[in-house]
């Protein structure tokens, strides 16, 4: 089984997926979620695991004696995807959000340098050299330097955007 694939039955894995979006923000309940699905607490939990190890949900664990159980088992960002029909598994989902991620950020790097004090020529070319950078650079880079003021990236911007 791949890590990122959708491996769990899809009528069970998609009822608690479902289940899970409802839910949201707040985790789910397995022991009432059997309840309400009509299968049992250890399906559920299996189907759970599944989806929490695909990164479609996320859970705690606890021990209880030799036993453990998963712990407010919740929806992830990549699960939502998949549950709401954009994606059909995480591997998709994931790409999906990361081009979501990174066109946002990007629109907002052009706004900040069209409000930014930069002579039009200067701005143009940071303008082109940040249409140049490619979503993974944009997004890696923005964790380190989106706050910062338009003149302290535009090195960074321009390097980025003539090395592609």
């Amino acid at each position: 089984m791949e890590s990122l694939e959708k491996p769990v039955d899809q009528p069970v894995g998609d009822k608690v997926l479902h289940a899970m979006a409802q839910a949201y923000p707040d985790p789910v309940d397995l022991y009432l979620l059997s309840m309400v699905m009509g299968c049992g607490q250890p399906e559920l939990e299996s189907t759970t695991a599944e989806l929490v190890a695909c990164g479609l949900a996320r859970a705690g664990r606890v021990r209880e004696g030799a036993g453990e159980h998963l712990d407010a088992p919740c929806i992830t960002d990549k699960g939502m995807v998949v549950a709401d029909g954009l994606a059909r598994d995480a591997r998709e989902a994931d790409a999906l959000l990361r081009r979501l991620e990174a066109a946002a950020l990007r629109q907002l790097l052009h706004r900040r340098i069209a409000g930014s004090k930069l002579a039009g020529a200067q701005a143009e070319e940071l303008h082109r050299a940040l249409d140049k950078v490619s979503d993974a650079d944009l997004t890696d880079a923005a964790t380190v330097w989106a706050h910062q003021n338009v003149s302290d990236w535009r090195a960074l911007v321009k390097v980025m955007g003539s090395a592609q």
